[in-house]
C-alpha cells in the first residue's frame, strides 16, 4: 500500500517511509497499529532555514538512474547522511526532479539514493542542491509482548510540526488526525 495523504480531508493513512509534509501541519492525534510486537516508528522534522554547511553545492554535474540514484561528477558533501532531506533546487534537465526527497543511502562520496523512487532518469545534467539534517520528532515502539495499538493525543489544540517525514516503520499503519481550521 502507499501513503494516503489527500483522499480524506484532515486524515492521513501512512505505512511507507518518505516526506509527509514540507509545510507546517497541526496534528490532533496519532494512532499506530503495529503489525508485530517490537515494531518501531520514527518520525522526523528538519529546519528549513539551516542547511548543512557543506551540503549546498552549485553547478554540479550528475546523472540520475533507477529513478532513485544520483551519481555526481566529483564528490557530494561528506555530511549527507541516511535519513536527511536532499533537495534539488535547480536543474537544466527534468523539472520533475526539483524538490525535496528523503535520503535512503548516502554511503559513498559521489552517490545518493532517495527513498521515494520518483526521480526521472537523466544523464549529465547540471544541478544545484542543498541538504537538511533531520531531528527526531516522535518515536513509537510496540510492546515487547504484543502489538497493541498506540494512541498519542495532542489535546486540546493539537501539536504543530514545521514539516514531517517518516524515516522508519517496521510494520503496521499510522493514522494521523489533523486539526481542522
Amino acid at each position: 500500500m502507499a501513503n494516503d495523504l489527500t483522499s480524506t480531508p484532515y486524515f492521513w493513512k501512512v505505512d511507507t517511509v518518505g516526506i509527509l509534509s514540507e509545510t507546517p501541519v497541526w496534528i490532533q492525534q496519532i494512532i499506530y497499529i503495529p503489525a508485530l510486537k517490537d515494531d518501531d516508528v520514527l518520525l522526523k522534522q528538519w529546519d528549513e532555514n539551516t542547511t548543512l554547511a557543506a551540503g549546498t553545492l552549485y553547478q554540479k554535474t550528475g546523472t540520475i538512474t533507477n529513478t532513485n540514484t544520483m551519481t555526481s561528477v566529483g564528490n557530494l558533501p561528506s555530511d549527507i547522511a541516511d535519513g536527511y532531506v536532499f533537495e534539488i533546487t535547480e536543474s537544466n534537465g527534468e523539472s520533475d526532479n526539483i524538490g525535496k526527497r528523503l535520503v535512503e543511502t548516502a554511503g559513498s562520496t559521489n552517490t545518493v539514493v532517495i527513498q521515494e523512487d520518483n526521480w526521472t532518469n537523466e544523464a549529465s545534467v547540471v544541478y544545484n542542491w542543498q541538504t537538511f539534517a533531520t531531528v527526531s520528532a516522535i518515536v513509537l515502539k510496540a510492546g515487547a509482548t504484543d502489538a497493541s495499538p498506540i494512541r498519542i493525543p495532542f489535546e486540546p489544540k493539537g501539536r504543530e510540526f514545521p514539516n514531517l517525514l517518516l524515516e522508519t516503520i517496521d510494520g503496521g499503519t499510522l493514522y494521523f488526525f489533523l486539526r481542522q481550521g
